[in-house]
């Protein structure tokens, strides 16, 4: 249940730091929420590497 709500906290904050560059300046919205998304799909991959799995 912790990792459901930590996941939507996540998904929260992501979309509450986009929406507040993009109220700056529409383009940094888009700039930011990019940012955030390859740094998230680094950081899982990051850790999917370092999990071993059954037999490893």
């Amino acid at each position: 249940m912790l990792i459901y709500i930590a996941f939507i906290i996540g998904i929260a904050g992501v979309l509450c730091v986009s929406y507040g560059a993009w109220l700056l300046l529409p383009a940094a919205g888009f700039i930011t929420l990019g940012c955030l998304c390859l740094l998230w799909s680094w950081m899982v991959t990051r850790a999917m590497s370092t999990t071993k799995g059954p037999g490893e």
